[in-house]
C-alpha cells in the first residue's frame, strides 16, 4: 500500500479542534457586541455576549443492534463538543426501515435526520426526486484519505448520496493446512493459474472453492473484482451482456461444471461443510471472515488464513467490496449541517472508528486509520496472521463500479441468469443477453 498523509483525527485531537473552533466563534461574538450599536445580550445569550446554542434534535434510523451500539457508545464524547445537541436512536427491522423511509419521503413528513442505509437498498432511493441530500461536496475534503470506491453504492450519474462506514474487502479465506496437505500453495497470481492448480483436489471429497448457483453474490464479486462495472456504466446503461461479462460467467460456470467449485449449501450446511473441510475455499468480504470464523467456532482456530483473491489477469486488482452500509441525510432533516458534523465525528475520528470495529468488526474505509497498530495485531484464530494488515494491502486495489435506480431489479433479474447458465438451461452469452433485454424493459416501463 502507497504511505499517506495522516488525515484521520484522535478523539483528542478532534475535541480539541472543536474547542478551539467554539473559543474563536465566542471571541468572535464578542468582538461584534463591542461595535458601535451592538445591542445589549439578551435572554437568550450568557452574560459575556456570546448567544447560547439553541437545542438541536438530531434523529437517526437505522436497522442493527451493532450499529446502535455504537453510537450509544460515542454519543457522551460528542456530547463534550455540542452540548446543544441531541440524538435519539431508532433502530428498525431491516426492510421496514427503508419502506418507512420511502414512504416518508412521498408523503413529505415523518424521516429522520440521518438514515443508515444498506448498500443493496439504495437504489430504491434513486427513482424520482431523491430525498436525500447530495453529499459531493462535502465529501470532497476527505477523497485523498477515504477510499472512493466506498462511494459507489451509494452514487448515481456522479453525484454521491451516501458513505459507507466500512471498506468491505474481499480475500480468499482457505484451510492452509488442507492446500497444504494437497500441495497448493497460495496465493495464487490469477484465476486460471488457481483452476488448474485445484485440479490437485481431485478424487478427493473436498473442494478447493464453493460458488453459489442461485444467487448473484458470488458472481457479482468476480464480476466487479475484473473490472467492468457491473451491470450498468457510468451514463446508466446497462452493460451486463457485453464480452467481459460474459466471460466472467462462463469461468464462473466452468468452476462449478469442472469441480473445482463445489456448489455452496444453503444456510447452516455451508458452515458444517466448512468445519468438516469439505469445502476448504470460500471468497468473501472482511465480515464474511468473521461469520467464519464465529460459526466454524473454536474447532477452527490455526487452521484458517487469507489471501488476496487471485487476479483475472496478471497485475490486475486482487480484491473487489461486497457489502456495507451507508450514512446518508434526508432532505427533510432541520439540522443537516449538524447531521454531516455528526456523521465527520463518527466516521473520520480514529478512535472511534476502532469503538466501531470492536463493537462490530467493520475495517475503516480511511487510508491513513489502516496503519493503526490495533487493526494489524495478529489474529490467532486466522493462524497468527495479520488480517487487517491485509485489508489494508488490499485498499487500494478496489475496483470502482456503478449505480442505478433499476439496481435492485437487475439483481434480481442476474440471480436468475446465474441459475439458468449453471444448471445448462442457456449459455452464458445467452443468459447475460435475455437478462440485458428484460432490463431494458423494465428501465423503459419505469
Amino acid at each position: 500500500m502507497k504511505p499517506h498523509a495522516k488525515s484521520s483525527l484522535s478523539r483528542r485531537e478532534f475535541l480539541q479542534r472543536a474547542a478551539a473552533l467554539t473559543l474563536g466563534a465566542t471571541a468572535a461574538s464578542a468582538l461584534a457586541a463591542c461595535q458601535p450599536g451592538a445591542a445589549m445580550p439578551s435572554a437568550g445569550s450568557s452574560g459575556d455576549g456570546a448567544p447560547e446554542a439553541e437545542p438541536i434534535e438530531l434523529s437517526i434510523w437505522t436497522f442493527g443492534s451493532f450499529f446502535t451500539d455504537y453510537y450509544e457508545a460515542i454519543f457522551p464524547d460528542y456530547k463534550e463538543i455540542a452540548p446543544e445537541v441531541t440524538i435519539e436512536v431508532q433502530e428498525i427491522p431491516y426492510g421496514q426501515l427503508f419502506d418507512n423511509l420511502l414512504a416518508s419521503f412521498t408523503t413529505g413528513t415523518g424521516a429522520p435526520d440521518i438514515a443508515d442505509i444498506e448498500q443493496g437498498a439504495m437504489s430504491r432511493f434513486f427513482k424520482g426526486e431523491i430525498g436525500l441530500v447530495d453529499l459531493t461536496d462535502l465529501i470532497s475534503p476527505h477523497v485523498d484519505d477515504y477510499v472512493m470506491a466506498r462511494t459507489d453504492p451509494y452514487a448515481y450519474l456522479g453525484r454521491i448520496f451516501g458513505i459507507d462506514h466500512c471498506l468491505c474487502p474481499v480475500v480468499f479465506y482457505y484451510r492452509w493446512d488442507l492446500f497444504e496437505e494437497t500441495g497448493v500453495e497460495m496465493p495464487i497470481a490469477t484465476w486460471q493459474d488457481f483452476a488448474v492448480a485445484a485440479q490437485a483436489f481431485e478424487g478427493s471429497d473436498r473442494a478447493a472453492l464453493s460458488l453459489s448457483d442461485r444467487s448473484w453474490g458470488d458472481y457479482w464479486m468476480l464480476l466487479t473484482q475484473r473490472g467492468t462495472g457491473g451491470i450498468f456504466n457510468a451514463d446508466g446503461e446497462v452493460i451486463i451482456d457485453q464480452a467481459d461479462a460474459v466471460d466472467a460467467l462462463s469461468f464462473y460456470v466452468e468452476l462449478l461444471n469442472s469441480g473445482v467449485a463445489a456448489v455452496t449449501p444453503e444456510g447452516p450446511a455451508q458452515y458444517a461443510a466448512l468445519s468438516e473441510g469439505k469445502i476448504t475455499g470460500r471468497i468473501g468480504a472482511d465480515w464474511f471472515g468473521g461469520f467464519i470464523k464465529s460459526n466454524v467456532g473454536d474447532a477452527g482456530q490455526g487452521q484458517w488464513k487469507a489471501a488476496p483473491l487471485p487476479a483475472w489477469e496478471v497485475g490486475g486488482a486482487r480484491t473487489t467490496a461486497h457489502g456495507g452500509t451507508g450514512y446518508a441525510i434526508t432532505k427533510q432533516s432541520q439540522a443537516p449541517d449538524e447531521a454531516w458534523k455528526f456523521i465527520e465525528y463518527a466516521l473520520f475520528d480514529q478512535d472511534n472508528k476502532y469503538i466501531e470495529y470492536e463493537v462490530n468488526n467493520l475495517i475503516p474505509p480511511i487510508r491513513s486509520m489502516l496503519d493503526d497498530e490495533r487493526y494489524l495485531t495478529p489474529d490467532p484464530w486466522f493462524s497468527e496472521q495479520s488480517i487487517g494488515g491485509l485489508y489494508r494491502d488490499l485498499a487500494d486495489e478496489i475496483p470502482r463500479h456503478h449505480r442505478h435506480p433499476f439496481f435492485t431489479e437487475g439483481v434480481t433479474l442476474l440471480s436468475a441468469a446465474v441459475t439458468e447458465a449453471v444448471n445448462g438451461d442457456k449459455s452464458p452469452a445467452q443468459s447475460l443477453d435475455e437478462m440485458a433485454q428484460e432490463l431494458r424493459r423494465t428501465i423503459d416501463k419505469g
